[in-house]
């Protein structure tokens, strides 16, 4: 009976690990074409130079924000110590102080937009 059980648990892991490798071939087709389309743009001098808005930055401190205040408001909801929501917390406070910042810059830099100047370059 036991050479069964061992049968089944490697066919079940067998197709686990096909399954695996399917989706894991998938999303590196679907990269690979990105990037070659990018490469054909690039080369054919239609790609144009974007502009980066910053608002990744305010969705990530809102979002840390967000989920730093709720481990606080369990751990004193329980009244246990918090874990990890007073990083999280500060560390929202201070993507949402960086977005500001940015922000501002960009509305004294006189271009006439709110988006956050690109510095980056």
């Amino acid at each position: 009976m036991v050479p069964l059980q061992l049968l089944d648990d490697v066919v079940g892991l067998a197709v686990v690990a096909l399954v695996f490798l399917v989706g894991l071939a998938f999303f590196a087709a679907i990269l690979y074409t990105e990037h070659r389309k990018e490469m054909k743009l690039i080369e054919t001098g239609q790609y144009p130079e974007s502009r980066e808005s910053g608002t990744w930055v305010l969705a990530a401190g809102l979002l840390l924000l967000a989920l730093g205040l709720a481990d606080l408001l369990r751990a004193v909801w329980t009244g246990t110590v918090p874990e990890e929501g007073l990083t999280l917390t500060f560390l929202g406070v201070a993507a949402l102080v960086y977005f500001a910042f940015r922000r501002r810059m960009a509305g004294e830099a006189g271009d006439g937009t709110d988006e956050p100047a690109d510095t980056d370059s």
